[in-house]
């Protein structure tokens, strides 16, 4: 009885693998996945592990979201909403996207990377995370240039960032204090408001701009870094930074802050401790505009810098529509 049970026991197991190799055979992974056809199911069958094929079902991504990089270096289907985002905004080959996104995934989330493609270029982005800069070591590259608000931290950078608006400021008394710049720059909203507050200035004394001249505006990273070696063969390195700014750390490559001085006509009256009547205008109505001080506003000052805000200038614009 024993012998016979074992033959059947035995009989039953090779009949269940026998059955299981047979449906083994038959078993298709893409079953559930909707859009499988002739043309795609072989290269999916070939390029992506079973693990893989889960996640494209889970998802039901279209063939034509991520076909076209199967079998490219660095392909993972689990970000090709990355890949497509990228290709979206274009400006580089599929390859290259793929590089670049396998760098970046492991630093931020799908959504802080939409934040840095909508700042940068892919382009600027690749330079920053796959290649040597003299200039950037362990910094982090900030996602929003927009939200940066007075000084930018030793850890962080700014690169080679350039806001897409930028247009000459005109109209109000310039001098530009960079060697070799005779145009001075700033992002639209603010050259526009700075033109605006600088008329209205002619009040504090009846003279343009209030006897104030603009000097500074929005400074490249390429200037930032020639301004940098010259002041690094000048004063050295123990007291450059008194001068100047790290390449991708002045706040003044944000586009949105400006420097203005006071004619120098207007201060040769004033006592040490005394605050000119440009300053004291300035703290009065700077924020009217969307302007706010970046150095401090109640020191005694001859120069006086300013960061322009979008939400200031709303917050004012609403302040006084409540009035």
């Amino acid at each position: 009885m024993r012998v016979k049970r074992g033959l059947f026991i035995g009989a039953l197991l090779a009949l269940f693998l026998c059955c299981f190799h047979i449906m083994n055979q038959h078993y298709d992974e893409l079953s559930r996945y909707q859009y499988a056809n002739d043309e795609n199911r072989k290269l999916i069958l070939e390029y992506m592990t079973t693990e893989d094929i889960n996640y494209l079902i889970d998802r039901q991504y279209k063939p034509e979201e991520f076909l076209e990089y199967l079998g490219m270096p660095h392909f993972d289907i689990r970000y090709v909403d990355w890949y497509n985002y990228a290709k979206g905004v274009g400006g580089m080959d599929d390859a290259s996207i793929l590089e670049l996104v396998d760098t970046m995934k492991d630093q931020m989330s799908y959504s802080t990377f939409k934040v840095y493609c909508s700042n940068y270029s892919l382009t600027q982005l690749k330079s920053f995370y796959l290649e040597e800069n003299a200039f950037v070591h362990d910094q982090t590259l900030i996602s929003n240039p927009s939200s940066v608000t007075n000084k930018i931290e030793k850890n962080m950078t700014l690169f080679t960032y350039e806001p897409k608006d930028l247009v000459e400021v005109s109209g109000i008394p310039i001098v530009n204090q960079i060697q070799g710049k005779e145009t001075i720059q700033l992002s639209q909203n603010a050259a526009k408001e700075l033109v605006s507050m600088c008329n209205a200035a002619f009040e504090i004394n009846e003279k343009t701009c209030g006897n104030m001249v603009v000097t500074t505006g929005y400074i490249s990273f390429d200037t930032q870094e020639q301004l940098y070696e010259e002041a690094l063969l000048t004063y050295g390195i123990d007291d450059v930074f008194a001068h100047v700014d790290y390449p991708g750390q002045s706040v003044y490559q944000l586009g949105n802050v400006v420097r203005l001085v006071v004619a120098s006509v207007e201060t040769t009256e004033l006592q040490e401790t005394e605050i000119s009547p440009q300053q004291l205008w300035l703290i009065e109505h700077a924020h009217e505009y969307g302007f706010e001080f970046v150095n401090d506003p109640a020191r005694p000052l001859e120069e006086f810098i300013l960061q322009y805000h979008e939400e200031l200038k709303k917050s004012n614009e609403e302040g006084d529509e409540a009035q």
